[in-house]
């Protein structure tokens, strides 16, 4: 396990995908989904950059503000994630 990261899965439902990746826990969640954003724009070319995301925890169907920080969040390695 990466100290600075957590892997989680993330799902896009906009475009069907989903994904395993690791995030930074130093980041805002607002600094993540342009992170996530850009990233799945270059990896498919069909997801359209846009400044209005949110990330869910589809377990317990929280909505992350933006402002705080991930690990302060309380998502950790094993999270199940949706960026919508």
């Amino acid at each position: 396990m990466k100290e600075n990261k957590v892997n989680i899965e993330l799902i896009v439902p906009s475009i069907g995908q989903k994904y395993d990746l690791f995030i930074p826990v130093n980041k805002t969640i607002g600094e993540v989904i342009k992170i996530l954003n850009s990233t799945i724009n270059e990896m498919t070319g069909c997801f359209p950059e846009n400044n209005k995301l949110c990330i869910l925890n589809v377990r317990d169907n929280v909505i992350y503000d933006t402002k705080t920080e991930v690990i302060n969040s309380g998502i950790k390695n094993g999270s199940l994630l949706a960026l919508i």
